[in-house]
C-alpha cells in the first residue's frame, strides 16, 4: 500500500511538471510571437486579457505563413506571393518570368522571402485583431482552443 501512494505521488508530480514545462513553453512562444509582431499589434494584444490573448494566437498560429513553405513554393512552383496572398505581384512575377527577366527576381527573392512572409504574417495579425474586435462588439464569447485534446487535472473529472 505504501508503495502504491509513492507511486501516485510521484506520477502527480510528474504530472505537475509537464503542465508547468507545457505553460512556459506556451508563454515563451507566445513572447517571442508578440515580438514579431508590428508595434500597434503589440500594444493591443498586451491589453487583453488571457483569453482574449489566448484566442488571438490561437488564430495568428493557424493563420501565419511560414518561410520554408515559402521557399518550397518559390523553388518548385514559384507561386511564394500567392502563398503570402500579394496576387497582383504574383502575376507581375509571372508576367516578367515569361519576358524573359523574371528568373533574376526569382533568385533575389531567395533572399526577400523571409521578409515577405512576414510581411504577410503582419497583415494576417491585424485581421486576427479585427475579427476579435468585431465578435467582441456582437457580445460573442471569445472561445480558446489550445490543443485537441482536453488538460486532465488531478481530482477533476473530464465533461464528455
Amino acid at each position: 500500500m505504501k508503495t502504491l501512494i509513492i507511486l501516485v505521488v510521484l506520477v502527480m508530480l510528474a504530472g505537475a511538471i509537464y503542465m508547468a514545462y507545457r505553460s512556459s513553453k506556451n508563454e515563451a512562444r507566445e513572447a517571442k510571437t508578440l515580438s514579431k509582431l508590428p508595434p500597434s499589434v503589440q500594444h493591443v494584444v498586451s491589453q487583453m486579457d488571457g483569453t482574449t490573448q489566448a484566442a488571438f494566437f490561437n488564430e495568428y498560429w493557424a493563420k501565419r505563413r511560414k518561410a520554408s513553405a515559402g521557399y518550397l513554393l518559390w523553388f518548385f512552383f514559384g507561386c511564394h506571393y500567392l502563398y503570402a496572398k500579394k496576387v497582383g505581384v504574383q502575376f507581375a512575377f509571372w508576367l516578367l518570368w515569361l519576358v524573359g527577366v523574371g528568373e533574376l527576381w526569382w533568385i533575389v527573392d531567395f533572399f526577400r522571402i523571409p521578409r515577405i512572409m512576414a510581411d504577410g504574417n503582419e497583415q494576417i495579425a491585424r485581421q486576427c485583431l479585427q475579427t476579435l474586435q468585431i465578435a467582441a462588439s456582437y457580445g460573442q464569447p471569445v472561445v480558446q482552443i489550445r490543443d485537441a485534446a482536453p488538460e486532465i487535472q488531478p481530482g477533476v473529472e473530464p465533461s464528455a
